[in-house]
């Protein structure tokens, strides 16, 4: 339905994205609701975030300078390893920072990811990502330092930021069932670049326990920055109970 034929005429979104992501623009563009769109700028990754991560912070702030040209309503800066290099305070001040120079609200995947997990009550995860060793042992650390406990914790080893968009979503629900422990108050699934959306509803059906992706967090943040309180049905009970 068009209500008066423009683009984003209930909302406009920035998102901030390193240059190997291939999964989240179109996703968030094709399943949002309607009068929702999505405009990306993107930082250089030329390994991977861990040693690009200086200049992907510097180069940030050129691509929300860029959206803000384009008049978005808010700006997400979209890298989950990004978030946890940084740390909570760390995090938070960058997108303060960001938001003062742009004059837009900003946030983060990571801020969007906490308090999510709070929301859910998910204290105790299983926790699932595409990273190589280094990025997951990271993500590890960071989850134990901030209170959560890991149930299970399981990487697919990918190196290539372009391969993590590659894995398909029934392939990483396979590899979710396989991981899940009932232990566990939720399942997380890291990474922007991941294409687990998808699997999400299946996933919360089967396991019976709330599932939420760095995805689904950052796109449920988006939607309550701009106001668009609309449930989003098949991705997770985030998206329909707490819009």
């Amino acid at each position: 339905m068009v209500m008066d034929g423009r683009i984003g005429w209930r909302g406009k979104i920035g998102l901030i994205l390193p240059s190997v992501q291939t999964v989240t623009e179109p996703m968030y563009n094709r399943i949002a609701p309607s009068g929702v769109a999505f405009f990306a700028s993107r930082v250089l990754v030329r390994k991977n975030v861990l040693t690009d991560h200086e200049n992907m912070e510097k180069e940030a702030f050129r691509a929300a300078r860029e959206l803000a040209t384009a008049g978005v309503d808010c700006i997400v800066y979209c890298c989950t390893v990004s978030g946890i290099i940084l740390g909570i305070e760390k995090d938070r001040a960058f997108c303060l920072q960001m938001e003062k120079e742009t004059g837009i609200p900003t946030t983060s995947t990571l801020s969007a990811m906490l308090e999510s997990l709070e929301l859910l009550r998910l204290k105790k995860l299983v926790l699932i990502s595409p990273y190589w060793e280094a990025s997951h042992i990271a993500e590890e650390s960071f989850f134990k330092a901030n209170g959560f406990t890991l149930i299970r914790s399981h990487s697919l080893g990918i190196k290539s930021g372009i391969e993590f968009g590659l894995v398909t979503p029934g392939e990483i629900y396979q590899v979710s069932k396989e991981m899940w422990d009932e232990k566990a108050d939720g399942l997380f699934i890291s990474c922007m670049n991941f294409n687990a959306m998808p699997c999400v509803g299946a996933l919360e059906r089967d396991l019976g326990k709330p599932v939420l992706t760095s995805q689904s967090a950052t796109l449920w943040k988006v939607l309550r920055m701009i106001r668009v309180r609309e449930p989003m049905l098949g991705f997770g009970r985030l998206l329909v109970d707490y819009l």
